[in-house]
């Protein structure tokens, strides 16, 4: 596929002199979005041409790297991947599986950030649209898919969405694609280079280009032969029966067993001073989120942010936060979030807390629920893939010797953990009953075990783990949720919440202690951040902010617009 985008490339250099490459899209141009924030894509993606796993759902390159290429450019990196990342010439926030509509099912040096000017005099990049296909031809007929198809390529532009290939099932035409499908993507980019047309007669000083990329994709399968594939569809990655390799598991590829699994931990026990941590990594929600949701999905706005930093600045609060302060009193700069790959200084630790995370996965959206996707198994995830990555660009020397942790830094660090509310309130917005979210809390706090013991594994011992603090003093819990006034207490919190948060910080504590029998080399310390935040609003005069009843912080929530449901 390589060798024919070489041949056929319809790319010219002359007169088109771009300063940058902003680039959007799915799996089809994602260079690494995806990798960064939930996994690393397995072998044998990246195998033909980088030799490893390169953040591509593809064996080698794809066409933005050959778009890239040709304008005498590096390779666009990933916005979310802050691990040597070099923005001077660009940035690719495409992210595999990415759709158009929501789908409701340091580095800061100016030779590595672009100019102001190269925004207005860049080339963007649009390759999107096939997953809303795609979602929508698993619970929609096809003239269903027809009619929303109409209504969202109005904002639609450039690149053709290519066959919808394995994965289907029925009515295949005579090169094994599913034709009523592909009928349907035909059908997309007819309207898309409808709606191209109009936006050149609307946005008169730009200059679009529309891509058949359909054609083009068709075309290496209906003539695999002189491509130089046997049978294209037996080298597809797909969960057929009648496809030869399936994603994430042991296959036999060229006559070898090839599998991605993860590295040999390193259980290497370093002895510190007490209490001298070289870094902090961060895991949790709102509570300690540093930036990690803002660089996802939009930075968090004001008022969040003003007291302190004087501007938004990635925390869901007008302040500091309490990681802030732990940073502050083991003389470490403040935690720089994962995801945020600007300016990032990773010397002293990372942060892959986001705002809304719960410990188990949500079967939702942030759109739909509030809750980030970015649940604690995807913060292990990246965490493990930090881990690996950071000591390989590490090692390259210049500036990331300055920006990245010592292997070493690894087992002398501070792992610190504040999550589980949004555990709790997930499943009285699904109108459980008390009974139902105590029911479900030991499975919580087995998979919130589960991740301190591969950490464990990767050489962690130092925890320091807060437990939940009374979610029944939340005014969106207040808010949202039927209370009787019987119900709530003589500061105002709703009692049956707040119960359950004590249970589950009464079965957490049990859980540090087992872990502290079966992790022997592990330092764990568990704070009672209940107690603390209990008192500060039991005691408000006490500690000096004014007392303000639930119902008027909701009231005053609700004016502001705060992402205060998000925890």
């Amino acid at each position: 596929m390589e060798r024919r985008l070489k041949e056929e490339s319809t790319v010219q250099p002359g007169g088109c002199q771009f300063p940058a490459i902003f680039n959007f899209g799915d799996s089809n141009s994602d260079t690494g979005n995806v990798a960064a924030t939930f996994y690393q894509v397995p072998r044998p993606y990246g195998e033909t041409f980088f030799g490893k796993p390169s953040g591509r759902n593809s064996d080698g390159r794809l066409i933005i790297d050959f778009i890239a290429l040709k304008l005498g450019f590096p390779y666009l990196r990933a916005h979310l991947d802050g691990i040597g990342a070099n923005f001077r010439h660009g940035a690719n926030f495409a992210a595999g599986g990415s759709t158009v509509r929501p789908a409701s099912g340091s580095l800061c040096i100016r030779s590595r950030l672009p100019r102001p000017e190269d925004f207005s005099r860049a080339l963007y990049i649009i390759d999107s649209g096939q997953n809303d296909l795609h979602a929508s031809l698993a619970t929609m007929t096809r003239d269903k898919v027809r009619a929303f198809s109409s209504r969202y390529s109005r904002s639609v532009c450039c690149d053709h969405t290519e066959n919808l290939l394995p994965g289907s099932r029925g009515g295949a035409d005579k090169n094994g694609c599913v034709k009523s499908f592909n009928e349907m993507a035909q059908e997309f980019n007819k309207q898309l280079k409808d709606r191209v047309f109009k936006l050149r007669t609307q946005l008169q000083d730009a200059v679009i280009t529309y891509v058949d990329i359909y054609s083009a994709k068709y075309s290496l399968i209906s003539q695999a032969e002189k491509h130089g594939f046997a049978n294209p569809l037996d080298y597809c990655c797909g969960s057929e029966v009648h496809y030869s390799t399936t994603c994430g598991r042991i296959e036999t590829v060229n006559g070898s067993e090839v599998y991605g699994a993860s590295c040999i931990p390193n259980r290497a026990v370093f002895a510190a001073t007490p209490c001298e941590f070289p870094a902090i990594f961060n895991f949790g929600d709102s509570n300690s989120d540093t930036g990690g949701l803002s660089a996802a999905f939009g930075q968090a706005g004001p008022p969040n942010g003003e007291s302190y930093f004087h501007g938004p600045a990635g925390r869901y609060s007008d302040g500091r936060l309490v990681i802030d302060f732990i940073a502050e009193s083991l003389g470490l700069p403040y935690l720089s979030a994962f995801l945020d790959a600007v300016g990032s200084n990773f010397t002293h630790g990372a942060n892959f807390a986001t705002a809304g995370s719960t410990i188990r996965p949500q079967n939702t959206t942030l759109h739909q629920s509030g809750f980030s996707p970015i649940s604690l198994n995807v913060q292990f995830y990246e965490f493990n893939d930090f881990h690996r990555r950071s000591q390989i660009v590490r090692n390259k020397g210049g500036v990331f010797r300055e920006l990245l942790p010592k292997a070493e830094d690894f087992s002398h660090a501070l792992y610190t953990f504040d999550i589980g509310q949004n555990d709790l309130t997930a499943g009285y917005f699904l109108n459980m009953s008390t009974d139902q979210v105590r029911a479900y809390i030991p499975d919580v706090l087995d998979q919130f075990n589960t991740i301190i013991k591969d950490i464990y594994d990767q050489g962690g011992r130092s925890f320091w783990i807060h437990n939940t603090g009374p979610v029944g003093c939340l005014p969106y819990v207040m808010d949202r949720l039927l209370i009787t006034a019987g119900q709530v207490d003589m500061v105002g919190c709703a009692s049956p919440f707040n119960e359950v948060a004590q249970y589950f910080n009464h079965r957490l504590k049990e859980a540090v202690v087992q872990l502290r029998k079966d992790l022997p080399l592990a330092a764990i310390t568990y704070v009672d951040v209940y107690s603390v935040k209990y008192s500060l609003i039991s005691q408000a005069n006490k500690h000096g902010p004014r007392s303000y009843p639930p119902t008027i912080a909701n009231n005053l929530a609700a004016s502001q617009k705060n992402f205060c449901h998000l925890s």
